[in-house]
């Protein structure tokens, strides 16, 4: 599992390609085609385009270009933080990748709004994850309730909490001799195996042939 940006990542590709709404602070020369609906070659200041996340990570934070506007889902979630009633959001119908999202538009959030609910979410949900994957078995996933990371976590919640009952059960013995005590034991063998095959030619032997 990887909570971190990484290039060869397709997940990560896919949360950066996300269009984020922009509204533009400050006249832009030639950049009208940035916006479909532009009838100049520049982009005035109060319009609103949508940029790729990719783009708008490559600015600074404090750029004085444009201002990000915090996305729809995580307007819809904000009431259900007040209110304590997260875990009855489908956060996989909002967003496949409601944090990961989040966390990359949190530095442009100049409110501090999105910081503020992704991480309410999570600590409101976490119980609740905790519980489904004690359970649940596997086959019944809860697709459409978690995002990507959550499905995860799930996923690892319900392969540990299964090992942990067979373990309680016994029903699997997975217990091994550590490797340094298994080589030695290796290397006893081949010493009693090399004093068998010498047999009478062993420097004992001769030395009790000859008194």
């Amino acid at each position: 599992m990887n909570y971190f940006p990484n290039y060869y990542s397709i997940e990560d590709i896919f949360v950066t390609q996300e269009k984020v709404e922009c509204r533009v602070n400050t006249r832009l020369q030639r950049m009208g085609f940035l916006d479909a609906g532009s009838e100049t070659e520049h982009l005035e200041p109060g319009r609103n385009i949508n940029l790729p996340l990719w783009y708008i990570k490559e600015l600074k934070v404090n750029n004085a270009y444009f201002t990000i506007a915090v996305p729809e889902i995580y307007k819809n979630v904000h009431k259900a933080v007040c209110e304590a009633e997260t875990t009855h959001i489908e956060l996989g119908r909002l967003h496949p990748y409601f944090y990961e999202f989040g966390r990359y538009l949190t530095p442009y959030d100049r409110n501090h709004v999105i910081g503020r609910i992704i991480f309410e979410t999570l600590r409101q949900r976490v119980r609740h994850l905790l519980d489904i994957s004690k359970n649940d078995t596997g086959n019944n996933k809860p697709e459409h309730r978690l995002d990507n990371i959550e499905s995860k976590l799930h996923e690892a919640g319900v392969r540990t909490n299964t090992l942990y009952i067979n373990w309680l059960q016994m029903s699997g013995n997975n217990i091994r001799i550590s490797e340094l005590v298994e080589e030695h034991q290796k290397k006893r063998k081949r010493a009693d195996r090399s004093d068998d095959e010498g047999g009478e030619d062993s420097p004992s032997r001769k030395k009790r042939s000859t008194m």
